[in-house]
Formats: structure tokens, sequence, C-alpha cells
């Protein structure tokens, strides 16, 4: 299954994920001005919630606190905890800084999540969580940190300042899809059935599950067989890509409690998917054509009508329908793909004002096309620009 459908379930479920966030935090946004967030500190929050009738206490760093009293927790495992008034109790601040969990500790908490058998395996940047074969753990671990540093690596060489995770990246591989899909279900929708991995921008976690089939019992040599099958790299780039949607959150490319376009995450996303499988080292094809996206895209120019930039810019209507996802994920790519090689200075800019903007306050779309336009250029110049320069790629 290509990243593209699974991208389109995966941004569906991460709305579900924030479904608590979007129910209660929308209503506020809309009796609000920006200026009405308090971001807070780094100190210790330390918060009283009731649940039935008990009283839990949750220790984080409010992100956000809404005048009417809600509150946006980022929990020191890294999750983003969204309570409402009537659910607070007190919120006190300690003398002490927030600190983010170690591993061992994260580990602990979200082995608790789990059913039985898991295990954990640690590289320099992840905490993989897995009930698969210790040397799946181990392929996987090794590719994402080769991503890690191909992804960190480009930005930091086109000069921004790559942020070391607050948290550590923690990826979860379920043996087999049938336990990946009875697991995740609550979490994603019916539509666990048609992906292969997602990414969750409220737990910051990513899960998938062993794609060799083995049932959790692949071998080193089993591995590297399968890895050598063309037909699977669409599969790998499936966990690429998810992952690149963790990197640029936690990194500081973008942010997962700002509002991000559903085009630059996903045309981010795309960039970096195009699986580098020979190199021990780095991601040696960050930069390549993505032949696939770009294939798409060339058909899609005998149909695409005028304004189809002002549609992908405004909103994120085209990604959430399956009639058009396919065509605005090619547009995404290839539109990310021409910014960062001809415009880039400018695209950076535009990441930097996304990110840097006030925790989940959406703007509109006419809002999205003013600052657009106002750092990257006026969409009939710039759709001229992008169709010429596609058409030479080869």
């Amino acid at each position: 299954m290509g990243a593209d459908r699974m991208s389109v379930v995966t941004r569906v479920s991460q709305s579900a994920n924030f479904s608590k966030v979007a129910v209660y935090w929308l209503a506020v946004v809309l009796l609000l001005s920006p200026g009405s967030f308090s971001a807070v500190g780094y100190s210790l929050d330390i918060v009283q919630v009731k649940e039935g009738e008990s009283v839990l206490t949750y220790h984080g760093r409010i992100l956000v606190q809404a005048v009417d009293g809600g509150i946006l927790l980022l929990t020191p495992e890294g999750r983003l905890l969204p309570l409402a008034p009537a659910e607070i109790v007190s919120v006190s601040r300690d003398s002490a800084e927030f600190k983010p969990a170690d591993p061992e500790e994260v580990a602990r908490w979200w082995l608790k999540q789990l059913p039985s058998g898991f295990e954990m395996y640690q590289t320099a940047h992840y905490l993989i969580l897995h009930n698969t074969s210790r040397d799946y753990a181990r392929w996987c671990g090794s590719l994402l940190e080769r991503l890690y540093a191909g992804f960190t690596a480009y930005f930091a060489n086109k000069g921004v300042t790559i942020e070391k995770p607050e948290f550590p990246l923690v990826v979860i591989i379920f043996s087999t899809r049938e336990q990946y899909v009875a697991h995740c279900r609550a979490e994603v929708g019916d539509g666990i059935e048609k992906i292969q991995g997602h990414y969750n921008l409220v737990t910051n976690v990513v899960t998938m599950y062993d794609l060799t089939g083995s049932g959790g019992t692949a071998t080193a040599a089993q591995i590297a067989r399968f890895v050598q099958n063309p037909n699977v790299r669409q599969s790998i780039a499936t966990v690429v890509h998810e992952a690149t949607h963790q990197l640029a959150n936690n990194c500081g490319i973008t942010c997962r409690w700002t509002d991000t376009p559903q085009w630059v995450a996903e045309g981010l996303a795309m960039f970096f998917e195009t699986p580098d499988l020979r190199s021990a080292r780095g991601w040696s094809t960050v930069g390549a054509v993505n032949q696939s996206r770009l294939d798409r895209f060339r058909s899609y120019l005998a149909r695409r009508p005028d304004d189809s930039l002002i549609t992908l810019i405004r909103d994120n209507a085209r990604f959430q329908s399956t009639e058009t996802a396919l065509d605005a994920y090619a547009e995404a790519w290839a539109l990310t793909y021409f910014l960062l090689q001809q415009k880039r200075s400018a695209f950076l800019e535009y990441l930097k004002r996304l990110r840097e903007k006030p925790p989940l306050v959406y703007d509109s779309p006419e809002e999205r096309i003013r600052e657009f336009t106002e750092i990257l250029g006026n969409f009939e110049a710039l759709d001229a620009q992008l169709v010429r320069f596609v058409s030479r790629l080869r």
C-alpha cells in the first residue's frame, strides 16, 4: 500500500485522536483571539484531574492554558493531554524544571499499554518496542537511524537549526498485520485495514508491523532477501514516510501542536520517502526525484484545473477525499520538491513562520493563501514556474 493512500487514513486517524482536542479546543479558538492563549514556560506543572470517583495527578508542561481554564498538557513521555475545565481539580507549579522521561521510563510506560511479549530495542535516537524478532527490530532501527542522519544533515546543510528531539522517538512494531489492526483499530478506525503504519500526532509514536510476513520470526538473512525484492520498495517507503512525519515534528521543522497545512506535512514526508537501501550510512537519496509521485503529477496535468494550486494551499479538503487525494499528494510532492530546489530560502522562511504560530490556532483559507503568497509569491507566476520545472525532471 502506497504511503499516499495510507496517509489519507493516517491524517484522519490523527484527527480522530485529536477529537477531544477538537471538540473542546476548536470551540475555545472560536471564542478567543491568538493572544488569549498563554504559552507557559518550562516549569514542572502539576494538574489534578477527576476521572470518575478518582482524582489523578499528571505532571508535565502546560503548552496552552485557555482563559476558561482548559489546558493542553505535554507529558514527560511526550504525549499531548487535552483537559477540559470540568475535569480539572487543581493546577500548581513545582519549583523543579520540567524534564522529559528517560528512555527506560518511556519504555516502561508504553510497555504497560501494549500486549504482553513486547521488548525494548534502543538505538541512538529511537526507542523501538516490538514483539518481532530481534533481527527485524535491529533492521528497522538501522533504517530509521539512516533516515535520521539524512534528514538532519539535509536541513543542517541548508542553514536550518536542527533541534535535538526532546523525547525518545518511539516506534512500536507488531509481529503480524492482524495484531497491528486489532490493537490500533480504536485509534485509527476502520481505515486501519488499508494501511501499513501510521504516525500519531497526539502520542508522538509511529506504529507499524513486520512487513516480511514472517509472523515475527524474520532472521537477518530473510530480511536481506526481503529488501532485495523490488515489489516491497513502496512498503518500505511507507515506513520512511511516517517516520519522516515524526522527525519533522521533533527536530524543529514542523510542530505537532500548531497548524501545519497538510500539503506541507505530506510534501516533506514524500521528499524523504525514497528508501536508500544500499548505503550502510546516511541517506544518499535525499532530494532524488520521487518517480511515482512525478508520474502521477504528470498524468494529473492533463485534467488539472487552473486553481489547483490555490485549492491545495487554502485547506486540506483534497487530501480527505478518495477522489482527489492521490492527485493532491502528487501535487504536494511536486510543489515541495520545486520549492526546496528553486525557492529554498523562501520556503524555509515559510516553514519557520508555520512552526512559530500559537498552539491550536487554525488559520482560515484566506489567511493560508495570504501568508503563502506573502512569502512565496503570487499563484499565477508560481504555477507557471512549477509546471515548467516539473516538465524538465527526469
